[in-house]
């Protein structure tokens, strides 16, 4: 992307403003590249793509999906929280199967990806443990 591709007005809520330029910070790039970079992974994984990625930009891609491993960690954990307290259960298991985390991420950044959430769950009073990769079981 370069400084002469065509500019396009974009209007958005406050918030969704401000989640953004909190991603392009933490990410360390611009407002514009992180929108830009969310907006090509969202065409990405809609459909396989005919063209072939350079390395590099897949390297970037990949990366930014990766960094949102937490969030939806944390979104399933919630989730099945809440569904086990409406079944009247002291346990919750979080299934995170589909993720295939077991795969392509080495060891030492997975557990950071996931120490971050367990310690949430643990300041907040859950025990949380792994039953695998793919599974966490939170009690409380």
């Amino acid at each position: 992307m370069s400084r002469e591709d065509p500019q396009f007005k974009l209007r958005m809520p406050p918030e969704l403003r401000t989640q953004a330029e909190q991603a392009a910070k933490a990410a360390g790039r611009s407002l514009n590249a992180e929108l830009v970079a969310r907006i090509e992974a969202s065409f990405i994984s809609d459909a396989e793509t005919e063209r072939l990625l350079p390395a590099k930009r897949a390297r970037e891609l990949s990366l930014m999906a990766r960094a949102e491993i937490p969030n939806e960690i944390r979104r399933r954990a919630i989730s099945a929280i809440g569904r086990a307290i409406r079944l009247g259960h002291s346990e919750a298991i979080a299934s995170l199967e589909d993720l295939n985390l077991e795969f392509g991420i080495p060891d030492n950044e997975l557990d950071d990806l996931t120490s971050k959430v367990i310690e949430e769950l643990e300041k907040s009073g859950y025990k949380a443990k792994w039953d695998d990769i793919a599974t966490l079981w939170i009690e409380f």
